[in-house]
């Protein structure tokens, strides 16, 4: 059987079965494996998979200890025409595979306490970007992970392993925050490669990645309870933008410098975006064709 994904979907999906089968290890011979760590493994493989264009810039790790949002990502079409920037922050799932204890952090040793969550929606809010969540998860009894992918079956052909890094809006998981388990948060996530839905077409539109990108987020909107009244609306915008927001752009030229002018500007971009700790840029692949994830 084939299940066509576009080039960037395989490449999400590979991400999210090599985290499920990392955590996977580190739960059976008791290894430290966490978060940041997890960050960091992702973004190497990241940058030796993804098909298209792909640019990293970490802040100084100083910083991270203010940060509302982890990384600011933008996904772009091949051409920098159609461009999706967001914010976003990663959780991990405790070893008991019960809940993501970190999800009620403060930021910092701030008077009153902030929570993290909302220092993220509030950058997200002034940049006017979304904000997501992508939570890094291994299940010993796979059966609780929710079949909501219409390009994998359920049966054992990657479903499950997919849910290896799964992505939620930030505002469902702020209106769910009385409750930091698994299966409250299923119910509002999806694994990380459907945020590239094609609908099993493997192709993607004049917009690119970052149409489907906005597509998606735009229909995980009503993946809430109807029990959870106090959800604050997500910022999604109608469609994406036109041009790389200059944080992105600068963090592009920031990776061509070199010594003491790279440490000069890198240090002026940490200081101007403290809710930040570091970039990602995701450009499509020039010439895009249908993919099977199991080719």
């Amino acid at each position: 059987m084939n299940y066509p994904l576009t080039p960037e979907q395989v490449a999400l999906l590979r991400l999210a079965q090599t985290t499920w089968a990392r955590r996977e290890a580190v739960k059976q011979h008791n290894l430290p494996f966490g978060e940041e760590s997890i960050t960091e493994t992702i973004l190497m493989d990241l940058a030796m998979a993804y098909p298209g264009r792909m640019s990293i810039l970490p802040f100084n790790k100083r910083q991270e200890g203010e940060n509302g949002a982890d990384w600011a990502w933008a996904f772009a079409s091949s051409d920098g025409s159609h461009v999706l920037p967001m914010l976003v922050q990663a959780k991990l799932l405790d070893i008991k595979d019960f809940e993501y204890p970190e999800l009620g952090r403060a930021v910092g040793k701030r008077t009153p306490p902030v929570l993290q969550i909302d220092q993220l929606l509030k950058a997200a809010n002034r940049h006017r970007w979304p904000a997501l969540y992508a939570f890094y998860n291994h299940l010993s009894d796979p059966s609780r992970i929710p079949s909501v992918c219409r390009s994998l079956p359920r049966n054992g052909l990657g479903m499950h392993e997919s849910w290896g890094i799964t992505i939620a809006l930030a505002s469902h998981v702020r209106a769910a925050m009385n409750d930091y388990t698994f299966d409250t948060h299923r119910e509002h996530s999806v694994p990380l490669h459907c945020l590239l839905c094609s609908s099993a077409t493997g192709e993607r539109p004049s917009s690119g990645s970052a149409g489907l990108a906005l597509g998606r987020l735009k229909k995980m909107r009503d993946f809430i309870s109807t029990d959870v009244t106090q959800l604050a609306e997500p910022f999604l915008p109608e469609k994406p933008l036109d041009r790389m927001p200059e944080l992105f752009l600068e963090a592009d030229r920031i990776l061509e410098l070199h010594g003491q002018e790279r440490d000069y500007r890198l240090d002026r971009l940490a200081e101007e975006n403290p809710d930040i700790a570091g970039v990602v840029t995701f450009r499509d692949a020039a010439w895009p064709r249908p993919h099977s994830a199991f080719e």
